[in-house]
């Protein structure tokens, strides 16, 4: 695949990632659902502040940072970047909506000039989507405090496989076929926001996908320390090799992930702490 920045974000404008149908619906998945609960290791990380500086590279239609700020209320500062003027624009009116104290900026995250060091970054499923990873990770590290905390989402190299080889068996399939035979592995009640992901998942224009053991380098060379990841469900690390070992695995539980008809997109989490 090449690289052109304007293809992502045409892609993303035709149709942004994870939105509603309404701004009403998105506004009462907030208030229902909070994102300290589906990330516990997040609230981990978060009460160990009194008060927290947040930021989020490619925050989207500003789910995550509108759903910290509802939850965390004046305990948290937290902001979103994005390069989509459409998902900022519908970010704040649901920003509006509740209330909120929350910031979004439409901002190329290479670009984006801070004026503060935020806590905590976090950037989910979006770093992939950058023309070079880790020059992404590198810059979007620059941005964190002293002892900050870096919250990485990315495609797995061997978790995302299986899902990829089987859509690329019936990518000469209609756009109709294929999103039938998505909607067989997630169920999400809001068609539009089904139809997103399913763009999201399958028919993105680029995407790279990476390892454990790329990341444990990067994160050495900008001074961050590997304190948990999802691959081993975020229990103790006694060994990275111990977890090189049990990446290779993910190819395999997502080839059953895929027979049994339930979604499992590859993606792994890193969590890391700025020495």
């Amino acid at each position: 695949m090449t690289y052109r920045n304007e293809d992502v974000l045409d892609f993303y404008k035709e149709l942004p990632f994870n939105i509603y149908g309404d701004l009403e619906s998105a506004k009462k998945q907030i208030e229902k659902y909070n994102p300290l609960e589906t990330y516990p290791e997040l609230k981990k990380i978060i009460n160990e502040y009194d008060k927290i500086k947040i930021m989020d590279f490619g925050c989207g239609g500003g789910w995550l940072v509108n759903s910290l700020s509802y939850h965390l209320k004046d305990r948290a500062e937290v902001t979103g970047v994005d390069f989509n003027p459409k998902v900022i624009d519908y970010a704040n009116k649901i920003k509006d909506l509740l209330n909120l104290n929350s910031k979004f900026f439409s901002s190329d995250l290479f670009t984006f000039k801070k004026n503060t060091d935020y806590n905590l970054i976090i950037s989910l499923g979006v770093l992939h989507h950058t023309n070079n990873c880790e020059e992404a990770i590198k810059h979007v590290s620059t941005y964190g405090a002293e002892k900050s905390y870096f919250f990485l989402g990315l495609y797995h190299s061997y978790g995302r496989k299986p899902f990829l080889d089987y859509f690329k068996k019936i990518q000469h399939k209609s756009e109709e076929y294929r999103f039938s035979e998505y909607k067989k592995l997630q169920n999400i009640n809001d068609e539009k926001k089904m139809y997103s992901w399913f763009r999201d998942q399958v028919l993105h224009p680029y995407e790279t996908q990476h390892s454990f053991e790329e990341i444990l380098k990067i994160f050495k060379m900008i001074n961050y320390n590997i304190i948990s990841t999802s691959i081993n469900r975020f229990n103790k690390i006694k060994n990275f090799r111990d977890i090189i070992d049990e990446e290779k695995k993910l190819e395999l539980y997502s080839k059953q992930k895929l027979e049994q008809k339930e979604y499992y997109p590859g993606f792994f989490i890193t969590i890391g702490k700025k020495i």
